[in-house]
């Protein structure tokens, strides 16, 4: 048995994350959607793969390479721009046709048991399908009395359909050379490289020179990824996380994960609620130091969210700590009135003539005498501390440039570059959590709006970490990186159903 995956397509309607790879190689689940197709074939015991390429099929080749357990063939089809997988599944004629093999499109993800159980089954020529389902993106099927597909097209109505075809077929020997000479018909007498292969199956299919038979996924996983709502559908259907309910400490990021500016995130509360209700241990985490704890569970408390100071856990935290280790009193804050305000609480000098440090931290109140102040401090040799790294602060209208932009310009301007910098991704922000509760690593979860600071802290402390798309992060940006989240979600509001 050989199978074949058409995968020439650029995948245009996945934008910009298809710029640098084709959608072939678009990662659902931190994998390829090719990989996914390639492994789903060895588990079931094909190792003889054809895959057709085309648009960056370099990209594809050197991926193939490294696969072990199946001898993968590439044939390129370089008219790719002008063409069709039909016209990719021509290509295969010499090494494909009059003998059984299986075919799928490369744009597909489902899950591999359905190949196991194709190839035990007793059907030889089969449509792969979800029955009952119904999608007008998807090819569809009709099925006549005798148990035949007579008809595949996008165009069916509901009213006929037996369900969604996933671009999942198997075809014996002699249906193998039947089909072939139809899509040689079509490529060699009509001169047709345009049109999908599902025309040419729909022909052979009404004209009797194919009897294939319905195969029923049984409620299995599968998504055809057109566009980046069908891949955030696969991101979430095929992650490492499929459910949270074994979770017990759950670390959640305010900015741009809870709410934006000051509107919550759909289904933010509810999430939250749910939580509560299984009693799970909630903490919300921020770097964003221009804030107090007060302000944040009042902030909350009107979004309806419930909480209490001792579950927030801010950037501003460990600096208070460290200054307070070191015996350090006089120091120079830039910062809100709030955040200078919790310093004072805990009885430090905030504008000391003689600092020890400047503690930058994320200033919607910042004026240029403040910028001015900062930068003569540093030039005198006066240690700069940051509360965090983030360089920029998602809200409604857009990202503004937070203290990581700030720390650029000092650098400029003085040449200084923090000594110290806390908030996330540093582990001491959640480890003395995890160390009251008892809770180790696998048991916890973060759940944030930015990699470099929310998905690299659980990568420090060794927990599994869920991105939502609600803030700075783009699907894009996560496709560019190289260690992938273990869920991938639009917003918060789409984890309610997983915690149990």
């Amino acid at each position: 048995m050989k199978a074949v995956i058409l995968a020439a397509g650029v995948g245009s309607r996945l934008g910009s994350i298809t710029y640098e790879k084709p959608k072939c190689m678009v990662r659902v689940g931190g994998k390829p959607i090719l990989g996914h197709q390639i492994l789903a074939y060895i588990s079931a015991g094909i190792k003889d793969i054809i895959v057709v390429t085309g648009y960056k099929s370099n990209t594809v080749e050197e991926y193939c390479k490294k696969i072990k357990g199946a001898d993968i063939r590439i044939i390129e089809n370089k008219d790719y721009e002008t063409s069709n997988n039909m016209y990719s599944l021509y290509l295969t004629k010499e090494a494909v046709a009059g003998k059984e093999f299986l075919l799928s499109n490369g744009d597909v993800v489902c899950d591999p048991l359905i190949i196991c159980e194709l190839l035990h089954n007793e059907i030889s020529d089969a449509i792969v399908c979800d029955k009952g389902a119904y999608n007008k993106e998807s090819m569809k099927i009709v099925v006549g009395a005798s148990g035949h597909v007579h008809d595949i097209s996008k165009e069916i109505p509901a009213s006929v359909s037996y369900g969604n075809s996933i671009d999942v077929y198997q075809f014996s020997s002699a249906s193998s050379a039947s089909f072939f000479e139809e899509v040689s018909k079509i490529i060699e007498e009509e001169h047709n490289v345009r049109d999908w292969v599902e025309v040419a199956l729909q022909r052979a299919l009404k004209n009797g020179q194919l009897k294939m038979k319905p195969f029923d996924i049984r409620g299995k996983h599968w998504v055809e990824i057109d566009d980046e709502k069908d891949l955030l559908l696969a991101d979430k259907l095929f992650s490492s996380i499929d459910s949270l309910a074994s979770k017990e400490l759950f670390f959640i990021d305010l900015d741009g994960t809870l709410y934006l500016g000051d509107r919550a995130i759909d289904g933010a509360a509810e999430f939250v609620t749910k939580l509560r209700a299984t009693n799970k241990h909630v903490y919300f985490l921020s770097n964003n130091s221009s804030k107090s704890k007060e302000e944040y569970v009042k902030k909350l408390n009107s979004m309806g969210i419930e909480t209490s100071e001792n579950e927030i856990v801010l950037s501003t935290d460990g600096v208070i700590e460290f200054l307070l280790k070191e015996g350090i009193k006089d120091i120079f804050v830039d910062g809100t009135s709030s955040m200078k305000q919790s310093f004072e609480d805990a009885g430090f000098n905030v504008e000391a003539s003689n600092p020890e440090y400047v503690v930058l931290g994320y200033d919607t109140e910042l004026t240029y005498s403040k910028i001015q102040q900062v930068a003569l401090l540093l030039q005198r040799g006066v240690g700069l501390i940051a509360t965090h790294c983030d360089m920029v602060c998602p809200t409604p209208d857009g990202p503004v440039p937070d203290i990581g932009s700030m720390l650029a310009l000092f650098r400029a301007a003085t040449g200084k570059a923090p000594d110290k910098v806390f908030g996330k991704p540093n582990p001491e922000m959640v480890a003395h959590v995890m160390a009251r509760h008892h809770i180790t690593a696998k048991d916890a979860v973060i759940i944030g709006d930015r990699l470099y600071t929310d998905m690299e802290l659980a990568n420090r402390v060794g927990c599994d970490f869920v991105c939502v798309l609600s803030g700075e992060t783009t699907r894009q940006d996560i496709e560019n990186c190289e260690h992938q989240p273990a869920l991938i979600v639009k917003n918060v509001g789409e984890l309610t159903d997983l915690v149990g």
